[in-house]
């Protein structure tokens, strides 16, 4: 069995978000679909437009890169895993009192 020698690349760098917004406002001005705007009803009207017209390739494109781009969007958020980690070093004792002051705020 041979073994390869790969690297780890980061999955994402600091430029993959501005050519993922590139990509979707290409893709959606080609699907004559308002690319200001983008939010759920861009996905509706994305996911109409194929269930009417099942080989609208714009769409389909459009759709693509739609979940692409809210995808990169959902890897570059802040994560609350710093907080997960910190709280599991405490006693669940700690924790629950954690908690309840937590709510009582």
């Amino acid at each position: 069995m041979t073994r390869r020698n790969a690297s780890l690349e980061p999955v994402r760098n600091s430029d993959s978000g501005r050519q993922e917004r590139y990509r979707l406002d290409a893709a959606l001005r080609a699907a004559s679909v308002d690319a200001d705007h983008v939010d759920a009803t861009t996905r509706r009207v994305l996911l109409a437009r194929l269930s009417q017209h099942s080989d609208d390739f714009a769409a389909t494109k459009a759709l693509q890169a739609l979940n692409v781009f809210s995808a990169g969007q959902l890897m570059d958020a802040p994560s609350d895993a710093p907080a997960r980690l910190r709280d599991a070093g405490l006693s669940g004792l700690e924790r629950m009192r954690r908690r309840r002051t937590t709510r009582a705020t």
